[in-house]
């Protein structure tokens, strides 16, 4: 009977609102751990993308040095 009267309600209310705040503060944690992982991960793409262009880079300029070498043979050999 005593959840029927004012003081219980009143205790009702004040640890649904204690729930609802833990639940907030532990919503609010669990935005904060996954913008440092999105931060972290953005941080790995960046890099990853710079690398991936480097590579791009060196493989292009190897190929260039490869013809460059390869018609350097053509004319000391003449072409086949």
């Amino acid at each position: 009977m005593e959840e029927d009267s004012f003081p219980g309600q009143f205790k009702k209310l004040e640890d649904k609102i204690e729930e609802l705040i833990q639940t907030c503060r532990d919503l609010q944690q669990t935005e904060s751990e996954l913008e440092a992982k999105i931060y972290d991960l953005e941080g790995a793409l960046t890099t990853k993308a710079a690398a991936e262009q480097e590579y791009v880079e060196e493989k292009s300029m190897v190929r260039s040095k490869i013809d460059d070498l390869l018609s350097k043979l053509d004319q000391v050999l003449g072409p086949k």
